[in-house]
């Protein structure tokens, strides 16, 4: 595997947790490219056997894009057309074992009023080739106001599924906080209710949730835009107790660089997949990161 070093933006990361404890930054590892039909990767899932499912965002077809992570024919599998759907902003995929969740979640301007999430069967989409969705549709109960704006909170990249919910995370670009949102994972429309709000220190754009029936983690990525460049980051919480995200113990890790990174998902109980738009001109990379405690 080819690694990446950054120049670091600072000399240790930031430790948010009980202990304190502070350390190097970690080294960032492409794991492979991205094949070149996702060029603009907003969301990953893994369907399982190193095979995984993307989307790519706006202006882009309602497809998923079935990939594995080896070398042959650039990793692609197969384009799955989802009908009954149109990718207006697509921002991220979440998954529980009967379905797939498709956040047409994004919202630049801060003006959408057709915010939803498409969901497609699960077994389909291991097998298909086009395939049927139901919407959830959703606003947010805290945004009163549609008027266009490049300073608001009501953008959303990021989104997991936890039990019976969908938990969303809002890209702020007014204040570089995440809000956490709630709504059900069934077909509907529905006012997303407002439960926490976290200091991301940026923006926060693909979130990661991975239970082993001992442990319940969470992990968000996004990036700063400081030094005219996108700086990753990865903030994890870990041991999370419910839908408690933000009380749980936290911990952050810094990079330079200026990958524009967009969804991160769990691969096992320390090893996190991210992915990067290619839309800048970089190359599209899936990363493999190991968030350690030490």
């Amino acid at each position: 595997m080819k690694t990446i070093h950054f120049v670091l933006l600072l000399s240790v990361f930031h430790v948010q947790c009980a202990s304190g404890q502070t350390g190097s930054y970690p080294e960032l590892t492409v794991m492979t490219s991205l094949p070149s039909d996702l060029k603009e990767c907003s969301g990953m899932v893994d369907l399982g056997d190193g095979i995984f499912a993307g989307i790519n965002d706006s202006g882009n077809a309602a497809e998923l894009i079935v990939f594995h992570t080896g070398s042959q024919s650039n990793g692609l599998i197969r384009k799955i057309s989802i009908k009954g759907a149109s990718n207006h902003d697509w921002e991220e995929l979440a998954s529980d074992d009967e379905y797939l969740y498709i956040g047409d979640t994004g919202n630049n301007s801060g003006t959408r009023k057709d915010l939803c999430i498409y969901r497609v069967a699960r077994p389909d989409v291991l097998r298909l080739t086009e395939v049927y969705s139901d919407k959830i549709s959703f606003s947010f109960s805290e945004q009163k106001k549609f008027t266009p704006s490049n300073k608001h909170n009501f953008d959303c990249e990021a989104m997991v599924c936890v039990g019976d919910s969908l938990y969303l995370f809002t890209k702020n670009r007014g204040n570089a906080k995440t809000d956490l949102y709630v709504i059900p994972k069934v077909p509907g429309k529905y006012e997303a209710m407002h439960l926490d709000r976290f200091d991301a220190g940026g923006l926060v754009t693909g979130a990661g949730y991975r239970s082993n029936g001992a442990l319940d983690q969470l992990a968000l990525v996004g990036y700063t835009t400081e030094e005219k460049g996108y700086h990753p980051f990865i903030w994890r919480f870990s041991p999370v107790k419910g839908n408690q995200f933000f009380k749980a113990p936290s911990k952050q890790w810094l990079y330079g660089g200026s990958f524009q990174t967009e969804s991160i998902l769990w691969l096992d109980d320390q090893t996190v997949l991210i992915t990067n738009e290619s839309e800048h001109g970089d190359p599209g990379f899936v990363f493999k990161e190991v968030l350690s405690n030490e």
